[in-house]
């Protein structure tokens, strides 16, 4: 079944998905001043491969560039240098990890991909859409490579995305998943709730009156006596919100801004609407009920529902994978790098 995956991506769709890199990564090597010259010598050890000094160089110039598009003069690259260093430092290091991995399990990119992706798929290196290899031999000389280096980072490119489409083609969701996903989505609930902030709660009535309150709320909740409950809430001079209806699979819900609280949420029921506990995050506290549930019809479910699930599943079984793959490596930085001038 993976061979016939792999065989489901030809080197166009691959070439495509980094395309965008491959461009930036072009156009930003180009010009750009070296931080601490071409040296040298190596940054990293992934196994039996070197990171060399050249490419870290490189990849720091790469995300500064990257940051600088996005927030232009705001960054102060002088101070954050270590930390572009430290995640040029990791980039490099996660990228010859996946490299690894994705050739011990045989995910490979053939040389005709590699010519393919170089020849057709970079326009830096083409004029009136033709290649121009006089381009190409002046971006290996600026960038202090070689062909063979540059390929072989092609390769790897190519290789690293394919392996990522591959988790994203086995993690796509059943009929049954899907269906279940409509479900949810047809189901909402409407939840009334209580936020009480300890610091305003004291300084409203002291703290000594404060916690007597709450403790006397925490109380009426275990014995699900409501007319207690809202005796309280008046003493702290808090009041009830709703969310409004949300679906039940929402990650969020309007207006309660605890993790913590929407994960109770879900502990609500139409024959316990009142949840019989005070939930406690950090300074806020929360009291929850359920005020309304409903199904509504969900003829079809859109589009982006089921892509949207099968990246986040594809993505954390890459990320597991290559974790995996990283505890039984070899790894050592050289983080006397971190400090070059």
């Amino acid at each position: 079944m993976a061979d016939k995956m792999k065989r489901g991506i030809n080197a166009k769709s691959v070439t495509a998905m980094v395309i965008f890199g491959a461009i930036i990564m072009v156009f930003v090597f180009f010009g750009m001043p070296g931080q601490m010259g071409a040296g040298v010598g190596s940054v990293a050890r992934v196994n039996n491969t070197l990171i060399s000094l050249a490419d870290f160089q490189q990849e720091e110039n790469r995300i500064q560039q990257y940051y600088q598009n996005l927030f232009g003069n705001q960054m102060d690259f002088g101070s954050q240098r270590q930390l572009l260093r430290q995640q040029a430092l990791e980039n490099l290091v996660r990228m010859e990890l996946v490299s690894q991995a994705a050739q011990k399990s045989g995910i490979l990119a053939t040389d005709a991909e590699v010519r393919d992706f170089i020849v057709k798929d970079i326009p830096f290196f083409q004029q009136n859409g033709m290649f121009q290899k006089d381009f190409y031999m002046r971006y290996i000389e600026q960038t202090r490579t070689t062909p063979a280096n540059f390929e072989d980072k092609v390769r790897k490119d190519i290789s690293n995305v394919r392996t990522r489409a591959l988790f994203e083609l086995a993690t796509q969701p059943t009929a049954v998943e899907l269906k279940k996903i409509q479900d949810l989505r047809a189901a909402k609930i409407n939840v009334l709730f209580v936020k009480i902030d300890s610091e305003a709660a004291t300084k409203a009535l002291t703290k000594e009156k404060a916690d007597a309150a709450i403790k006397a709320l925490d109380e009426a909740l275990v014995k699900g006596d409501e007319a207690a409950v809202n005796a309280q809430l008046k003493e702290l001079k808090a009041t009830w919100e709703e969310t409004g209806l949300v679906e039940l699979g929402s990650e969020t819900f309007p207006k309660i801004t605890s993790s913590v609280a929407t994960e109770a949420v879900f502990e609500l029921s139409k024959t316990e609407p009142l949840l019989k506990r005070l939930v406690r995050d950090g300074n806020s506290k929360y009291v929850l009920k359920l005020k309304e549930s409903k199904v509504e019809e969900v003829k079809t479910l859109e589009p982006m529902s089921a892509e949207m699930m099968q990246k986040r599943r594809g993505d954390g079984m890459f990320e597991a994978w290559i974790n995996m793959f990283r505890s039984k490596s070899h790894v050592t930085m050289n983080t006397q790098a971190l400090q070059l001038n």
